[in-house]
C-alpha cells in the first residue's frame, strides 16, 4: 500500500478543513442575497434579504437579519441573532432582540409607549398579534391566532396559541399554556 507524503498529507487536511467549514457556516437568511445595512446611526447593521423590506429608521444589529418577504419599520430595533423572516411584520416602538424569532404572518406593532419587547429565544409566529408595551420573552411562543396585547407579559415556556389572549397587565409565567380553541 502507497503512503501519502506530508505535501499530500498537508493538501488533504487543507481541503477537508475548508469544506466543513464551508458547509457548517451559518449563512444569514439561509443564504439569500441580500447586503448588509447602515444603520441610522452610522454603524454596519445586520443582513437584509433582497425581497425584505427595511426602512431607513430601522436599527440592525450586525448579527440579526431580516429574511424573505419581512417587514421591518418605523424605527423598529432588531438586535443580538434576533431573525425576522416570512411575512412576518414588525412596526414602531418594538424591540426583537437576543435569539428570538418572529415568522410566519406574525404582525406586532406598538405606536407609541414604552417599547414592545420580545427576547431571549422567544417564538412569534404563524398569525400570532402583539400590540402595546408588552413583553414576551425566555422560551415563551405565541403562534396561531394567539394575541398578547397592552402591557401583558408573557414568560418562561408559556404558549398563547389559538384564538386566545392575554391583555391589560396580565402576567403569564410558570409555563402556562392558553392553547384550548
Amino acid at each position: 500500500m502507497r503512503s501519502m507524503s506530508a505535501v499530500q498529507l498537508g493538501l488533504f487536511i487543507l481541503a477537508f478543513s475548508f469544506s466543513t467549514y464551508a458547509s457548517t457556516k451559518n449563512y444569514p437568511c439561509s443564504g439569500a442575497s441580500g447586503t448588509y445595512r447602515t444603520n441610522p446611526d452610522s454603524t454596519v447593521g445586520g443582513f437584509v434579504a433582497s425581497t425584505a423590506t427595511v426602512d431607513s429608521t430601522v436599527f440592525l444589529d450586525v448579527e440579526a437579519s431580516v429574511c424573505e418577504r419581512a417587514t421591518v419599520i418605523e424605527s423598529a430595533k432588531i438586535m443580538g441573532r434576533a431573525e425576522v423572516s416570512g411575512r412576518a411584520t414588525v412596526r414602531g416602538k418594538v424591540v426583537i432582540k437576543d435569539k428570538a424569532r418572529v415568522y410566519g404572518e406574525a404582525y406586532i406593532i406598538n405606536p407609541n409607549g414604552t417599547d414592545l419587547l420580545v427576547e431571549d429565544e422567544a417564538k412569534i409566529y404563524g398569525h400570532a398579534f402583539l400590540q402595546g408595551s408588552v413583553i414576551v420573552g425566555d422560551s415563551s411562543e405565541i403562534f396561531g391566532w394567539g394575541k398578547v396585547l397592552d402591557y401583558a407579559q408573557v414568560l418562561g415556556y408559556s404558549k398563547i396559541c389559538g384564538n386566545n389572549f392575554v391583555r391589560e397587565f396580565a402576567i403569564i409565567t410558570d409555563d402556562q399554556t392558553k392553547c384550548v380553541q
